[in-house]
């Protein structure tokens, strides 16, 4: 699906010119981006065993978990990569039987598959469960595809496309799907690794969309007719509102395999806003060029991020290939949005000279908040980069003590 607009023009020469002067930043050569600093945050502590943090499991047996979402009955939704929506009991009895299983999934290779799952947010009144997944258009061509399909009598029925044509490829799928509080569809996509497409408005990849819960495009937002909600993203795995005040943050993989030489790293958190741009391909980091919004973390070496979520005023991050749970905090009262602390949980330090750091449930991914105001993880590792233990994949359950 393409939407025809004028184009944002490149100025990617003219950035060129313009970041000489721009403290902490390094001019790019041919087609690299321009290097920002880091954003200055405190020094991250490692916790291996987080105090006053209890861990269990809740269901396991499960194939590389990628969303969860509870709903108000207290049933929990996961999607697994190979094509299942599963559910589980508020007791945490796994459903032998998928609440359905989408077709035409491309799931063998990499990051394609079932990827984001939302529940509408009158569920079960508005009986909808959302999902965005690869879709195999057969040989090599692959895409994404946003759809919903109703509940009815407990299982998944009546398959209706929403977005469909999104660009796909074996990674930089992007896929995360969250309703704001505004009652609209927010959707992650990735650059499906073609960089320059996040620079095109014409182009829904490398993007925050928003949607109306019917698939359509709201009034309101920036482009008329246009889904784009914010732009200028590479891999965007991490959708969150704050729930104090709606402020939307976005989880966004950096160039760790990109140019050469390699750039490394630079994952980073975003503030997202109406109509703003990102800065993928053209800046990384946090180089103060006017025109791009600058990240509020970005880290080196690699964390990369697999999901956001809030819990109780902190903002966690599950990291996929440096194995740990992230939490940063805000704790300024006169500047909500000034990170006051990063800490990895389940980690003893970050991977030095090829050794690998200690990590109790190693690759992590899906993140929500349950009824009971536990902290739900599901860990990824049987998506093929790690060879898995028995009891994978499987979904933990994290209470977290008050002063923490």
């Amino acid at each position: 699906m393409e939407y025809k607009l004028q184009l944002r023009p490149s100025i990617a020469a003219a950035l060129l010119v313009s970041c000489l002067g721009t403290a902490g930043a390094q001019p790019a050569g041919d087609d690299r981006p321009v290097l920002g600093n880091l954003p200055r945050f405190p020094l991250e502590t490692y916790h291996l065993n987080p105090p006053g943090v209890s861990v269990e499991t809740f269901v396991e047996g499960l194939d590389v978990v990628w969303s969860l979402e509870f709903a108000d009955d207290g049933r929990l939704f996961l999607t697994e990569k190979a094509g299942r929506v599963r559910v589980v009991s508020p007791a945490g009895a796994l459903d032998p039987t998928p609440w359905v299983t989408v077709r035409n999934v491309s799931a063998e290779i990499r990051e394609n598959g079932l990827n984001g799952l939302a529940l509408h947010p009158d569920f079960p009144r508005e009986p909808w469960v959302y999902v965005m997944y690869t879709v195999d258009r057969g040989g090599a061509e692959v895409t994404n595809r946003v759809s919903r399909f109703r509940e009815v009598n407990g299982r998944g029925a009546e398959e209706e496309i929403l977005l469909d044509e999104i660009p796909g490829n074996t990674n930089h799928n992007g896929g995360r799907l969250r309703f704001g509080p505004d009652g609209m569809l927010y959707i992650g996509t990735g650059d499906a690794r073609d960089r320059t497409r996040a620079q095109n408005l014409d182009n829904v990849a490398g993007s925050i969309l928003r949607l109306t819960p019917d698939g359509e495009v709201p009034a309101d937002n920036p482009w008329a007719g246009n889904p784009i909600w914010a732009y200028g993203f590479r891999n965007p795995l991490g959708i969150a509102f704050r729930p104090t005040d709606g402020t939307l943050f976005v989880a966004d993989h950096g160039p760790t395999t990109e140019w050469e030489p390699r750039i490394g790293a630079f994952d980073e958190i975003d503030i997202v806003e109406k109509g703003k741009n990102y800065g993928w391909p053209l800046v990384v980091g946090a180089p103060g060029i006017d025109g791009y919004v600058d990240p509020i973390l970005s880290w080196i070496p690699s964390v990369p991020p697999g999901d956001l979520i809030f819990h109780d005023g902190d903002l966690f991050v599950s990291a996929l290939w440096s194995e740990a749970l992230i939490r940063i905090r805000f704790q300024d009262p006169a500047d909500p949005n000034r990170v006051t602390g990063v800490e990895r949980w389940f980690n003893s330090r970050v991977w030095r000279d090829g050794v690998p750091s200690e990590s109790l449930y190693r690759r992590l991914r899906a993140l929500t908040v349950g009824p009971d105001g536990a902290l739900y993880l599901g860990t990824s590792n049987r998506d093929g980069r790690l060879d898995p233990e028995p009891y994978d994949d499987r979904v933990l359950r994290i209470v977290i003590a008050e002063e923490t």
